[in-house]
């Protein structure tokens, strides 16, 4: 590698010191700011190949900083640091200028990482001149952990762009805050959000739903109704569950998404829209290929970037931000000052989470509202995990459900009532509950709800 010519501006000393004596001990050439104004003296009068700039220099953006300093040297490699890692910072980041986005403090592994980044990008003489993106709401999506790091920077990358995305990863893990971030750092922003939960309909209801239909197109439609591909012409459209569709259905999608048109049930007459896709699954788009459950040439058009989220299992890190932020919400939902202690947070970090994020914050939830003297400790969680588990029988098999606590019963009458409701269907059903299907089959076991019963019929 040949020595690099660095540029840093951060207002703290110590981190300057330290990049400073990484990138010299590594050969490279560094001069440090702690002023944004210097920096941009320099760079008026000497190029650089990378520049490292945090995000909050005092009264200062970082990203505004940056902006500057790419107009000076715009070929340079772009960094921006931060050591309160979020979502709207990474996209912003990544949509004004940024080409790299870290975490702070930063290791000497990852210094020499980035430099590395900086050298091919320099060999590859590319140039990056991105336009600015509109303030976004704040986003749901909350954690720190390097796998989170790698989420954030995918949506800033995406986001601009008009690509269609699929997000994968297991249920709970938060897919639609991902979709909806997307939607919110595109230019599509100001445009309708549509989410659609696929597995909820049958093949018929759903492409009604869809690509809506004409006045006596079937039994039932007394009038034309426009479908919600149609409505969220200039917006985006979330598809969840998508593979949890019919062959059939997805030869009429991938039509819509090749054409850019659609076409109303019982119509002739096909009307244009201009419509993002987001579609996302909980299932492994590569096996469902290799069963021929689900088609390769949709796939491919659905999937032209595929963010994958990772398991709470696998950001363990997060747990307590997530605990912290699923807190201060039902605080402010309920007007409440409900606190955690730190041994109750340490225990939620060492629990099994199998529902993931939803999990977590129904468990919190759970918590918050039984805390007895406003304060959630060890033995609540042990207590209320006690609770979610039957324990083994002395011989080691697992014991039978313990007979519901009134808790445990109010829930389950209240998922025989939307049983009944929805005559049965279990799709619609999970659907109105808030829940995965398989989430469903899980309670129903464990409240000892017969889901093959006519009775709900």
């Amino acid at each position: 590698m040949q020595p690099l010519r660095v540029l840093v501006v951060d207002d703290d000393p110590n981190t300057c010191s330290f990049l400073k004596a990484v990138f010299t001990a590594e050969a490279h050439q560094c001069h440090a700011f702690l002023r944004a104004q210097e920096a941009e003296q320099y760079l008026g009068e000497n190029e650089v190949d990378l520049a490292m700039v945090d995000v909050y220099l005092g009264a200062l953006s970082g990203i505004d900083v940056l902006q500057r300093l790419r107009v000076l040297c715009p070929k340079m490699y772009a960094v921006i640091m931060t050591a309160h890692i979020s979502v709207e910072t990474a996209a912003r980041s990544l949509s004004e200028g940024a080409i790299d986005y870290v975490g702070k403090p930063l290791s000497i592994e990852q210094v020499r990482s980035i430099a590395a980044r900086a050298d091919d990008y320099r060999a590859q003489h590319r140039e990056q001149l991105l336009s600015p993106a509109p303030e976004p709401a704040e986003s749901a999506i909350v954690g720190r952990s390097s796998k989170m790091l790698e989420v954030y920077k995918a949506i800033g990358r995406v986001a601009a762009s008009n690509v269609n995305v699929l997000i994968t990863g297991a249920s709970g893990t938060g897919k639609e805050l991902v979709a909806r971030a997307i939607h919110q750092h595109s230019k599509r922003a100001r445009q309708v959000f549509t989410p659609v939960n696929c597995g909820s309909f049958t093949e018929t209801l759903l492409e009604s739903e869809l690509f809506g239909y004409e006045k006596g197109a079937f039994t039932g439609a007394g009038n034309a109704r426009k479908g919600l591909v149609e409505a969220s012409d200039g917006g985006t459209l979330f598809l969840d569950e998508i593979t949890e569709t019919t062959l059939s259905f997805q030869v009429k999608l991938l039509r819509v998404i090749q054409e850019q048109q659609v076409r109303r049930i019982g119509s002739n007459t096909y009307i244009p829209v201009d419509v993002r896709i987001l579609a996302a699954s909980n299932r492994d788009p590569a096996e469902l290929l290799k069963q021929g459950e689900f088609r390769e040439d949709l796939y491919y058009r659905l999937s032209v970037v595929e963010i994958h989220l990772p398991t709470l299992s696998e950001r363990r890190e997060d747990i307590p931000l997530l605990v912290r932020h699923f807190l201060e919400q039902f605080n402010t939902k309920n007007s409440l000052s409900v606190a955690i202690d730190a041994g109750a947070v340490e225990q939620l970090e060492k629990r099994e989470w199998p529902g993931n994020v939803r999990e977590l914050e129904n468990a919190v939830n759970r918590l918050a509202v039984f805390a007895p003297t406003g304060r959630i400790t060890r033995e609540h969680v042990e207590v209320e995990q006690s609770r979610a588990a039957p324990a083994p029988d002395p011989e080691g098999e697992m014991a039978s459900p313990a007979p519901p606590d009134r808790l445990l019963e109010i829930e389950r009458q209240h998922i025989l009532r939307v049983l009944k409701q929805t005559h049965g269907n279990k799709s619609e059903a999970a659907r109105r509950l808030g829940i995965e299907r398989k989430t469903l089959y899980k309670k129903a076991e464990r409240l000892g709800i017969d889901l093959k019963s006519t009775d709900y019929e």
